[in-house]
């Protein structure tokens, strides 16, 4: 899932804990789904994670709650088909996995379709990237641990650069022989998501690598996917095999998109504010 903003500029003001590293308590795993606690203004709550989006989204029953001051009118383009309706607040502070992040401002709309239609159990918050920028962190979802750690330490597995596009990081993965930038999204629950202008060059939508459709879009509505075999995903030092993928049928956004269906099976070392992904097949 991606949260993409038509008119406001994502650069965040963070104020990032220094405490000694320690696991972030209360990390829930549920199938490719990763949810922390987090308070809003004191208010607690829990937040489905996402490096994928842009910026932090609050439901509006959580932004009442939390005593939030909605303004503005927007339309907020994600994953799905069409936009969806968003107003901001500004001066929010956000705890989460020992860190206090101060966002310039966070989107606040009704989650309730992202709720029912994409992940299946109520979501309160959608937690951004804010957190990936206030420091270095490592991720082990096999273990349900997440945690600050020291840039004076070198993480153990392969060292991926990251890039910026459209307010989302990228790394190299090589698919079918192709290499290609794809969104480091930790939201996506799904399949490994392609576009279609790439899935073409590629031929992957050849009638013998077509298994068939699946409805899937986060914010803006369902979309209408086809479902593809890749015959070789190289990621992390790890080559895969028959992995199953999911075209865009709109073309626009990534040539790729890996989410935790993928990144689960790695130890992660992640820094935005660096550029910096680590890696380390489990």
């Amino acid at each position: 899932m991606r949260a993409r903003l038509v008119s406001l500029g994502a650069a965040l003001l963070l104020a990032a804990c220094a405490s000694a590293p320690e696991a972030a308590p209360g990390l829930r795993v549920d199938g490719n789904r990763m949810f922390l606690p987090v308070t809003v203004n004191g208010t607690a709550s829990e937040a489905l994670l996402d490096s994928g989006a842009e910026m932090s989204l609050i439901d509006t029953r959580l932004a009442a709650d939390a005593r939030l001051a909605a303004f503005g009118a927007d339309e907020m383009k994600g994953s799905g088909a069409g936009t969806q309706s968003v107003q901001f607040a500004e001066g929010v502070t956000i705890e989460a996995a020992g860190q206090t992040l101060q966002p310039e401002a966070v989107a606040i709309l009704d989650l309730t379709d992202i709720s029912e239609r994409v992940v299946g159990q109520p979501v309160a918050m959608v937690l951004g990237r804010e957190l990936f920028d206030a420091g270095r962190f490592e991720l082990d979802v096999a273990r349900r641990s997440l945690k600050q750690v020291s840039r004076d330490i070198e993480p153990a597995g392969a060292e991926m650069p990251l890039t910026d596009a459209d307010g989302i990081k990228q790394f190299e993965v090589e698919i079918d022989g192709r290499k290609v930038m794809a969104d480091f999204d930790l939201g996506n629950g799904n399949e490994v998501l392609l576009s279609r202008p790439f899935a073409q060059a590629a031929g992957l939508l050849d009638p013998a690598r077509v298994i068939g459709t699946k409805e899937g879009g986060g914010i803006g509505g369902p979309v209408e996917r086809t479902i593809v075999r890749v015959g070789m995903l190289k990621i992390g030092g790890r080559t895969l095999t028959g992995v199953t993928a999911a075209v865009n049928p709109k073309d626009e956004g990534a040539q790729a998109n890996v989410g935790l269906s993928i990144l689960r099976d790695f130890r992660m070392t992640i820094d935005f504010a660096q550029n910096k992904l680590w890696l380390e097949p489990l």
